[in-house]
């Protein structure tokens, strides 16, 4: 796997700002997350996902996640190291998510019954709970993975390789360490780009079915919103040779 000729530039805490931003940006049609803001109008999710971006990455930051960009912040991704979730309860809260419940039950300029209740659910009984279920089957008992938590591309740089060339340089580190990556493609295209890279599907996951269609638009008897489990595994050749060089 040779290593690419595009900049990248690994940071923490000092990156917040910026990465929470372009994930507004990035994500901001993205049918998983109209899914979990589905009480929101278009304007009202496109206003608020910085915000909710920054209390996420914060999350993941206070468990020791790593922010990479690309050549000069036109794509960039939060990762989890080995041993590492994002859902931790504690560090959740304390980055402001019981802020983001709150927002996340308003429906315009009022507070829809139930609405912060459903939100809940929605991102912790469907969402987290469908995929940890999918990690118990992909990760064959591995406990120790990278998590690629979020990735994203300027709309006008996608198709560049940077995205490719974030998800490689992790892939180098996981194979030296003979470790998993996971991530959730919640995109047909960005499933594409796993599987060009060696990520197999694990489970597609529906959420929503039933409730909205695949674009998160509420519609009943709807298909829900799809999404990927997906995992790569190391070459074992290659981490054989390493273990016993």
């Amino acid at each position: 796997m040779a290593h690419s000729a595009i900049p990248l530039t690994h940071g923490k805490h000092d990156m917040l700002d910026q990465v929470s931003q372009l994930n507004g940006r990035t994500f901001s049609d993205d049918p998983v997350i109209a899914y979990m803001l589905l009480d929101m109008s278009r304007e009202e999710r496109h206003a608020y996902l910085p915000t909710y971006w920054s209390v996420f990455v914060k999350s993941a930051l206070l468990n020791d996640a790593v922010i990479t960009e690309a050549d000069g912040w036109k794509s960039a991704a939060v990762v989890l190291p080995p041993g590492k979730k994002v859902d931790n309860t504690w560090t959740l809260f304390s980055s402001g998510f019981g802020g983001v419940l709150w927002k996340m039950g308003f429906s315009g300029l009022k507070v829809r019954k139930g609405a912060m209740g459903e939100s809940f659910k929605r991102l912790f009984s469907n969402f987290l709970g469908m995929t940890d279920n999918a990690k118990k089957i992909g990760l064959r008992g591995q406990q120790r993975y990278y998590y690629i938590f979020t990735i994203g591309t300027e709309t006008e740089h996608r198709g560049k390789g940077l995205a490719r060339a974030i998800i490689q340089d992790y892939m180098r580190k996981a194979q030296f360490e003979n470790l998993p990556i996971w991530l959730e493609a919640t995109t047909p295209n960005s499933r594409k780009l796993y599987l060009s890279l060696g990520f197999e599907d694990v489970e597609k996951i529906v959420l929503g079915k039933g409730k909205v269609d695949d674009q998160a638009q509420l519609q009943c008897e709807g298909s829900g919103v799809p999404l990927w489990a997906m995992i790569w595994w190391p070459s074992q050749s290659t981490a054989e040779a390493s273990s016993s060089a």
